[in-house]
């Protein structure tokens, strides 16, 4: 049996694009500011025994080989006369396992945090800070998906040690990362041990307890959106923008106990609250095309109109596309290599580059060359022989499915029948393709004709393709972050 090769790295593998959770608090980041590596931030606190919403800015700072992460928070509420001063250091490390295409890395925390918030005449001080967090990747050719544990405990001393707040913490996250999305929602519950004296001469603490539950999500996307031409008299109708931003959301519920100067009265103090944080869009104008041989009503005008603007598809000539045309393999290849930015780690990239299928008939000057050889590099695409790739010849739907749900590394899901669809058709389907276009149906890519056949031993048009890679497109959009965002939380409780 041979044993996978594991490689330590001495650098913290960033698996999103966001952190889910700026330095592991409930809270979430906004727009950048003027100052370098800082954000607009906003966290709940419940160190008074209720919610106040603390606003400002984190900074965020990483050393050269990401082994130390460092988070300073100035935060404020002036309604409630409160201030926060927090910096906190994290201690990171990582191992690959080459084989598997998987990470696993951890997180501890520098003993010299800091941590002052005044509410009112009330002074916290942060005296101890325990921490450790666990996760791992899976980096596959055009999505990472990541998952994390970790725990902690806060203890605050109040007022010199009138009274302490203690908060025992558990959260998992989970999260993925494609070139069109990153999301990565984190559930975090709070336990809060409220110590006081009875009275000033009290020598003991008497506690009340209390809790808190998060739903912290931070996302960002790219969105293409259709601009009309205004004036009347131009060159061309219209054209697309992408633009790309962050929606991050908090929502929280809480059971606490009541106080009355300092001390807790009969009853509980209960609720929930939510808030969100949107990025201003960065935007970039896309490419147009005036295309004469589809109509405005044709039924994959829109697809059509996105690929070739995006540079996914490439127009047949100079205002057609020939949408009845059938897709060529070479083009399906840089199809896939384009909607999904296949780059993939350091690591991969440098493998790509390296990686030289030698096909008899795709050379170094064919036009699919460099999309040919990363498919093929990456396990994507695979030759019709050992030797030939047959870039010119043409593809079926079923095969177009098969290559998609492999770019993603969900061919071998085991929640997915590989036995049967629920396709008419479903006894003409090769039981290699099975499986792939039941996921592909789950995640809208492959659908039924009007009498619910997959049709998959048709060649792809070009057209169908235009269709079938816009829909991965809103997939890799929208229907994975509800996977990972809605069905996770419910932001309203």
């Amino acid at each position: 049996m041979k044993k996978p090769i594991f490689i330590l790295i001495t650098m913290y593998m960033l698996c999103m694009a966001v952190y889910a959770t700026p330095g592991y608090e409930p809270g979430i980041t906004g727009d950048i500011t003027p100052n370098k590596n800082e954000y607009k931030y906003s966290e709940t606190i419940f160190l008074s025994g209720e919610p106040i919403l603390m606003e400002g800015t984190v900074e965020i700072k990483e050393s050269s080989n990401g082994a130390k992460t460092t988070f300073k928070y100035s935060l404020s509420n002036p309604l409630k006369a409160a201030t926060l001063e927090r910096q906190v250091v994290f201690l990171n490390s990582a191992g690959s396992d080459v084989s598997t295409s998987q990470t696993t890395y951890s997180t501890a925390i520098d003993p010299r945090y800091s941590e002052t918030v005044e509410i009112g005449s009330d002074t916290y001080e942060l005296e101890e800070y325990l921490f450790t967090r666990s996760g791992s990747s899976d980096e596959r050719d055009i999505i990472r998906y990541i998952g994390s544990d970790w725990q902690g405990m806060k203890l605050y001393s109040k007022n010199d040690g009138i009274g302490q707040v203690r908060i025992d913490i558990t959260a998992h996250s989970f999260g993925y990362n494609n070139w069109w999305s990153s999301t990565e929602t984190a559930i975090i519950k709070h336990t809060i041990t409220y110590r006081y004296k009875s009275s000033p001469n009290a020598a003991e603490y008497k506690e009340a307890y209390g809790t808190v539950d998060y739903a912290v999500s931070q996302s960002s996307m790219k969105n293409i959106q259709y601009v009309a031409s205004g004036p009347l008299v131009v060159s061309y109708a219209g054209g697309y923008i992408l633009k790309e931003g962050e929606e991050n959301v908090v929502s929280y519920r809480y059971t606490l106990p009541r106080f009355s100067g300092g001390v807790p009265i009969k009853g509980t103090r209960e609720g929930k609250d939510s808030y969100k944080l949107v990025t201003l869009p960065t935007q970039t104008r896309l490419f147009s095309y005036n295309i004469n041989d589809i109509s405005a009503s044709y039924w994959a005008a829109e697809d059509i109109k996105r690929v070739t603007s995006l540079g996914v598809i490439d127009m047949a000539g100079a205002d057609y596309f020939r949408p009845l045309s059938f897709m060529s393999r070479g083009e399906f290849a840089k199809a896939v290599i384009k909607v999904s930015d296949m780059k993939g780690s350091p690591a991969k990239q440098s493998r790509y580059s390296s990686f030289e299928q030698y096909y008899t008939d795709v050379n170094k000057n064919h036009p699919y060359y460099e999309y040919i050889n990363r498919t093929a590099a990456s396990g994507v695409m695979e030759g019709i022989s050992k030797n030939r790739f047959g870039p010119d010849e043409y593809l079926t739907k079923a095969q177009a499915a098969v290559i998609i749900v492999r770019a993603i590394g969900m061919e071998n899901s085991s929640t997915v029948s590989g036995t049967v669809t629920s396709f008419a058709d479903d006894d003409s389907i090769q039981p290699w393709a099975k499986r792939s276009i039941n996921i592909a149906h789950r995640m809208g890519i492959i659908t039924g004709n009007e009498n619910n056949e997959a049709e998959p031993n048709k060649m792809l048009t070009r057209a169908e393709c235009a269709a079938m890679i816009n829909r991965f497109i809103k997939y890799l959009q929208y229907d994975i972050r509800q996977e990972y965002r809605e069905n996770m939380i419910d932001y309203g409780w």
